[in-house]
This record gives C-alpha cells, structure tokens and sequence, in this order.
C-alpha cells in the first residue's frame, strides 16, 4: 500500500523554527519527525511514500533518500501552488500512479498508535473512507467527529470554536481512502476535511473513524511541539552522541541536539536544544524550544522563549517568553 504524505506546508505557525529547516524536518527526541513518521508507517504495511510538497520539497527529498532515514522508498510529488489538504492528494496520487487503496498523512504529525489495526477496520467495514481519531480534552481547533454505534462517522465540526465542545474526538491526520474518491475531492485547491469529509457524512456513504489509543501530537505549533517532547521524556532526557554536559550542569526532562554544549553549573530543563547549541556557565533554559547554532551566555536566564536558528542571547540577558528570529542577538533583561 502507498502512503501519500502531505508536506507542503510553510510551517508558518511553528515560526521562527521553520524558517532555517522545513516544519517535516524538526527534531523529536533528536530525530527527523518525517523519519519518525516514515518508520510508523513501515511498520504499519506501507511500502512505498509519497511525500506532496511544495517548493521547498528538494530539501526534504535530499533528506528522506538519505541512507538510514526511511525503511521505504520515498518519491514525491511537487505542488506548483499551494493546492490544500485535496488538491495535493489528488495530485500525488495521478502523479505517482497510485492505483489502489492507499493511505494520507499528515506530514507534521507524530503518531505512536499503532497504524495496521485502521487499515484492517477500514477493509472489514468495507469502508470508502476511514479516518483515525484520538480523543482530546481541549478540541479546540481540530475537526470533531461524531459516530454511531458501528463506528460510522455521522457528522463533522470542523475547528469547533473555544469552549464549544469539552471533549471530543479529533481528526488525527491519518486517513484510509479507496481509490475511487479521488475523484470525487472538489477541483482547484481544496482542503477535504472542510469538504469531501462533510459531504459524504451527510450523504450517509460508508465513512468510518476509528478511535486510536496512545501518543499522538501535531507539531504544528511551539507550544505543541514542546508538549509532545514532555509526554514522551516524562522524567527522562534525550541525549544525542557528541553532546557536553560540564560538571555541576544538568539536563532534566529535555532533549538536547548533537554537538550541544552545556556549561558549568548550567541548567536545561523542560526544553528541546537542537544541534550545536552551546548554552554557558550558569546559563538556565527552561519551558523553551532553541534551535541549532544559537549561543546562550553564562548566567543567562531563557524561559518560555523560542529560538531561532543561529541567535545569540548575551551574557547575563533574561528572556521571558520571546521569539527570536534566526541570528537574533538579545541582550535585554525581562523581569523573571
């Protein structure tokens, strides 16, 4: 079964990240969240993947067909314009040659449910369409399915508003389609969980969501992206090769890149350091997100921020919740 994976996206809520590498490409416990994602499906019976990506797609071909970064072979297909969530699908799928069953993935996903379990409900229920959901306490903006009783998906609310729903159950991005409903996905660009998805709800064809157990995070934001590393560290940190952790130094429940440096008595916690990230004696990151390249100065302070690629925060600086954009230098001091 092929696997069309939709990266096409700017990553531009995960900004200032993504301006330096594409929002596919970000670090999960020091590894490519497109490897990460590559390995599930893999394992899930997927043999071949099809990344749908836009202009920058020659960056995360190069990387996807680098040796060791994907079990399967990785081809892709490059959007011309954005074409939204159905425009790229179908593209990918007449592009590649897709003739059969196949699979849809969102490209800034992790998943740590099991995948295969889908496929199968999808083929007992004989189903055109099927959608794993995950149950979250806080639906707020993602599309919430109803079901009945035989898994059947009566009805969406797509990004219901704040408030409006106290639980629910979530798209995942990971859908199951019959081949035939490509061409049913509306032409031009168009994004299917706001269009295909509801129309076939409310024709009452054979769409059915299965309710998936276990970790499962988009990455489409700091605030998520960091969650996603606490739930899956707990009280543990990931420690890359290459990394030096002075005496006196710590780093608790956080992930640290290779060739990141953490000087005397300093303090990482709570936080994901990319690579190269040289953080100074008696320095303190905490809560925060720094990307690869940046240099934090001994008896820093840095919480709550996120950190662009290459910025430098200055010796003795308190940063309270910023963003700083690649090659940033701070040297200003927040009240704590």
């Amino acid at each position: 079964m092929d696997a069309v994976v939709l990266a096409g996206g700017e990553g531009t809520r995960l900004r200032p990240l993504t301006r330096t590498r594409h929002k596919s490409l970000v670090p999960v416990c020091n590894r490519p969240a497109l490897a990460i994602l590559l390995q599930w499906l893999a394992e899930g019976g997927v043999s071949r993947a099809v990344l749908a990506v836009g202009q920058a797609g020659a960056v995360l071909l190069e990387a996807a067909q680098r040796p060791g970064f994907s079990p399967i072979p990785v081809t892709a297909v490059e959007e011309r314009e954005p074409l939204g969530s159905g425009g790229a699908i179908r593209n990918a799928v007449r592009e590649a040659g897709i003739e059969g069953r196949f699979l849809a993935v969102n490209g800034d996903i992790y998943a740590g449910f099991p995948l295969a379990p889908i496929v199968s409900a999808h083929e007992r229920a004989g189903a055109q369409l099927t959608i794993a959901l995950v149950p979250l306490e806080d639906p707020t903006g993602y599309g919430v399915a109803e079901l009945d009783p035989e898994g059947r998906i009566l009805r969406f609310a797509e990004k219901p508003p704040p408030d409006s729903v106290k639980r629910g159950l979530v798209n995942a991005g990971v859908w199951v389609f019959e081949r035939e409903l490509v061409e049913e996905i509306p032409p031009g660009p168009a994004r299917v969980e706001e269009t295909l998805f509801p129309a076939l709800a409310e024709a009452g064809r054979p769409i059915f969501g299965v309710q998936c157990e276990g970790t499962w995070a988009d990455l489409g934001t700091p605030e998520r992206y960091l969650a996603l590393h606490r739930q899956l560290l707990g009280e543990r940190s990931a420690i890359a090769a290459r990394v030096a952790i002075a005496p006196g130094a710590a780093a608790v429940r956080s992930a640290v890149g290779e060739g990141s440096e953490v000087g005397p008595g300093a303090l990482v916690e709570d936080s994901v350091l990319w690579e190269r990230v040289q953080v100074g004696a008696g320095a303190s990151v905490i809560a925060s997100v720094v990307a690869d390249g940046v240099f934090v100065g001994a008896g820093a302070l840095v919480r709550g921020c996120v950190v662009g690629s290459g910025a430098t925060i200055a010796p003795g600086a308190v940063a309270i919740g910023r963003k700083l954009e690649p090659g940033e230098r701070y040297d200003g001091r927040d009240e704590a």
